[in-house]
């Protein structure tokens, strides 16, 4: 054991090795600025696509939609989020942990959606039928003060004909 640990020591120069690690932890930096920028991306792109699919292939309303997507992009977060508290090792190995772990807690989610497991499915509907009824209570209002501002501009506009 002592013969081969000195004929590494001899082959394998320090220098070497902190070469090798100073540019793996470069290349490393590098990925990770990706993606701090591409993370972002790829989530926007995921949620729009899946408001799309919800509310012209599964027949969702726009608050049923929202809620399911929005749940779903929490529990990628929330997976990674705990990988990250518990991947201690060399950045790309963690950035990689980090993002399967994402990735699996969106598939276990959407599992357990699609199979309506202890009612997410029927919840989530109920609390985007929820948002529906409140999004219209909204622009009803909107629309009645949008409506009272405009008639009383034309009280004072001498060119309406009210």
């Amino acid at each position: 054991m002592n013969e081969l640990a000195a004929y590494l020591t001899n082959v394998v120069s320090t220098d070497a090795l902190k070469n090798t690690s100073s540019s793996l932890i470069e290349k490393a930096g590098k990925v990770a600025e990706f993606g701090k920028a591409a993370g972002p991306a790829f989530g926007t792109i995921g949620f729009g696509y899946g408001m799309y699919t919800d509310t012209i292939n599964n027949d969702k309303s726009v608050g049923e939609a929202y809620a399911h997507n929005m749940a779903s992009i929490m529990a990628g977060v929330g997976a990674g989020g705990v990988a990250t508290i518990l991947v201690t090792s060399t950045v790309g190995w963690g950035a990689v942990a980090i993002a399967a772990a994402g990735v699996g807690g969106v598939m276990f989610f959407e599992y357990l959606y699609n199979n309506n497991v202890l009612g997410l499915q029927s919840g989530l509907d109920w609390a985007g039928q929820k948002f529906d009824e409140g999004w219209e209570i909204v622009t009803n209002w909107a629309g009645e003060v949008g409506q009272s501002l405009q008639t009383s501009w034309n009280l004072f506009n001498p060119f309406s004909t009210f």
